[in-house]
Formats: structure tokens, sequence, C-alpha cells
């Protein structure tokens, strides 16, 4: 399908948020070394997908993060954390779930000047699990801290909705009848946040929520859902 060219709307919309754009960039290139030194994401440019080296992949990495979505390839390396990223960046958009950034998804993330909000905002560490995006994302006091890339339950065996806590988990591999899972935190019965090999851009679990393992990983190192968390589905 062919990508209309930005409104002239738009246009200005991307000049007005381009300094503040510059301004985040710039801060988060002074608090972490390893970030080099480029100017922002530019709105028109290549296309860029997995296996893709060089400046480009480290602006949308930091644009990326910087928004709040997770990943820890080495910058500068388009790798899977870094299109799980890109495929969650997609799926809270309302993009094309492609993985790769077009001329489309290029144009809006770079026109993001902010990271992006919990639709459940509350008090301290919470969880909420988007089953329409199929994101999750991790607040602390109504502020983002990261947004991972999910699959939950096909319509067959759907994850259950509403409000829950973190019950209990396996710092390990947990077998079942339904297949494996990889360090999961309980919310309720035998449904988890786990992590998984497998981690499509559609439902396709037995209800469980899955993600990447290494975004599973990552929450346990930093032990950012602990057990007694909030975990809103919706």
């Amino acid at each position: 399908m062919p990508v209309r060219a930005p409104s002239p709307h738009r246009l200005r919309r991307f000049v007005a948020t381009a300094a503040a754009l510059g301004s985040l960039f710039a801060g988060l290139t002074a608090c972490d070394p390893e970030v080099p030194s480029l100017p922002p994401l530019a709105w028109q440019g290549p296309e860029l997908s997995a296996g893709n080296t060089g400046d480009e992949v480290t602006q949308m990495q930091v644009q990326l993060r910087t928004r709040g979505f997770w990943l820890n390839d080495a910058y500068g390396t388009f790798g899977e954390t870094t299109r799980h990223a890109l495929v969650a960046f997609q799926k809270y958009f309302g993009l094309p779930r492609t993985g790769r950034l077009d001329e489309r998804s290029r144009f809006i993330l770079a026109a993001q000047s902010a990271k992006v909000e919990p639709r459940k905002p509350g008090a301290g560490r919470r969880v909420e699990v988007d089953i329409a995006r199929q994101v999750l994302l991790i607040s602390q006091d109504g502020v983002t801290v990261w947004v991972h890339d999910v699959s939950t339950g096909k319509s067959s065996t759907p994850t259950p909705r509403g409000s829950y806590k973190i019950q209990r988990q396996i710092n390990g591999k947990r077998i079942s009848a339904l297949g494996q899972l990889w360090r999961p935190k309980y919310f309720t019965g035998g449904y988890a946040l786990h992590g998984s090999p497998s981690v499509p851009n559609y439902p396709a679990s037995h209800g469980c929520v899955r993600l990447t393992n290494a975004s599973i990983n990552m929450i346990w190192d930093e032990d950012l859902v602990p057990i007694g968390t909030p975990v809103v589905l919706f």
C-alpha cells in the first residue's frame, strides 16, 4: 500500500518538535557515554530492517528507548530486541506490524517528543497489558518505565482481563501440559507473564502473556515486577 506524503500540518508539527527531540537526544547522550553523539532520527531516510547497522540504526534505537520501548542490542546493530521494540512501537501507534522502519513508521517515530504514557496509571509500580494493542507497559507512579512486545491468548484460549497481582514466580524453566514457560510470574491461577522463544505479532498463547526471553530476563534481573505488583489487563 503506498504511503501518503506527510500533510503540511504534520510537517509543521515535526518542525515544532525538532528542538525538543534534539534536547532529549542530547540529554540521553550526556548521561549514557555508550551512546554516540548523533543528531535525532530524520523523518525521511532509508528503510531499516533486521541485520542493518550504522548511525541510522543508532538514531532509531535511541528514539525508541527515549519513548519507552525496551531494547538491549548494541547501538548501531538492528538485532532481535530492536525488532521487537519497533514492533511494540508499531502496535502502540496502530501501524502495520512489520518490524521494519518503513516511511510511515519513521515519520511517526521521529515526530514523538516524549515517552508514551500508561493508560491505567496509578501509584507505585504497576504492569498493564493492553490486549488489543499486544503490548505490556511497566510504570512507576504513573510514569512509563518500559514497554515490551507481547503475545497474549488466542481467541480459543483468551487471556483473562481484570486487575490482579503477581502471586508467585519461578526463576527458571517451567514445563506444563501446554508448553514451556521461562521464568514465569503468575498473576492469577495458572496464567503468567513469562518468556518464550516465540512472540509473534498477534495473539497466539494459551492464555498467558508471552514476552521474549530477553525481556523477561531483564524484568527479573532488574527486579521490575516483584511479587505483589499490580497487573491490569484490558
